[in-house]
């Protein structure tokens, strides 16, 4: 693999009333740092456990027809050039079964977690790169990054600076220390230990919303569900509670218990917000809230804080508009 970045996106039936919106101006936001950009589509069902049940939560046709939306729309921007390629996860791949035997391990098949949350659904991601470097997006996220500047290029000297950071990721909200009484971090709310480092702040967990990894550093772990993690795993599955665990688990238990971490940036050139709810009518507003965050435009609610505050943008975005 050569040392440059491709970029991917994962999108699945959750993401289709606002794809075609975000995964555009993501795409966009880092054309000219990357070497491809993959969409990535996701068409494997959860499987059912006590938590999720594939049929209510997937029902047919409905499912088989949001995936092939999906599809058109990323193959619409294949040809229109805003990205380069597509790929379409599907149950019973060859292809598949291998990257979940790499990255999961053999004890750990299923391709989401046990609340329906994917799992190889963001290792095929990065495995289906051709690149060392790869950032990684779910495509509900929305990005501020400053004109002319890409804050995975930014990214990548103190990843190669420090051995042991595996991962980076942008501000995990808008800046706010100068506004709000909490002095400078991540967010105003961390319930995961920060410590200084160059270029911002290391942290022993990961988050599968948004992240560059360094893939060379990053299968020194694999298959992630190993030790610690493996016990736990087979555990809860002999318990039938909470199995299989998340790839956000088996990353940081492993790769942290292993002395890796992800270097959260502190340049406020770039930063992200994730929503945590979705009502019936949010999608409305995401061509909204795309525009006020490339504006750095954000309600005071939602500073110091990493989940949109939906009622407080609905309110905001009022007032905006009748300005």
């Amino acid at each position: 693999m050569d040392d440059g970045i491709t970029l991917q996106i994962n999108v699945a039936l959750v993401d289709l009333p606002y794809a075609k919106h975000i995964v555009p101006v993501l795409a966009r936001s880092h054309r000219a740092a990357c070497r491809e950009i993959i969409v990535t589509v996701d068409g494997c069902k959860p499987q059912k456990t006590r938590q999720t049940d594939p049929a209510v939560r997937c029902p047919e046709p409905r499912f088989s027809r949001g995936v092939e939306e999906l599809r058109a729309l990323g193959e619409s921007l294949v040809r229109q050039g805003t990205i380069d390629r597509v790929v379409t996860l599907t149950p019973r791949d060859p292809w598949l079964a291998e990257v979940t035997r790499k990255y999961s391990g053999r004890w750990v098949s299923e391709s989401h977690d046990y609340g329906g949350r994917p799992i190889i659904g963001y290792w095929a991601g990065v495995e289906a790169a051709k690149t060392r470097y790869v950032v990684h997006y779910d495509g509900d996220m929305f990005l501020h990054q400053d004109p002319g500047f890409d804050w995975a290029a930014h990214a990548i000297p103190f990843l190669d600076g420090q051995p042991n950071a595996v991962s980076a990721t942008p501000r995990l909200t808008a800046p706010y220390a100068s506004r709000i009484p909490y002095g400078d971090s991540a967010s105003c709310h961390e319930g995961v230990a920060l410590a200084p480092a160059e270029g911002g702040w290391k942290q022993f967990f990961f988050s599968t919303r948004v992240f560059l990894i360094d893939r060379q550093k990053f299968e020194r772990y694999l298959p992630l569900a190993r030790g610690r993690i493996l016990f736990e795993q087979l555990a809860v599955k002999a318990l039938r509670r909470g199995f299989p665990r998340p790839a956000e688990k088996m990353y940081w238990t492993t790769v942290g218990g292993g002395g890796g971490y992800r270097l959260v940036l502190s340049t406020e050139k770039a930063w992200v917000l994730h929503p945590p709810w979705k009502p019936e009518w949010y999608a409305d507003l995401v061509p909204a809230i795309l525009e006020c965050v490339a504006k750095s435009r954000i309600p005071d609610e939602q500073l110091g804080k990493t989940e949109i505050q939906t009622e407080a943008w609905r309110a905001f975005l009022r007032t905006q508009a009748q300005a």
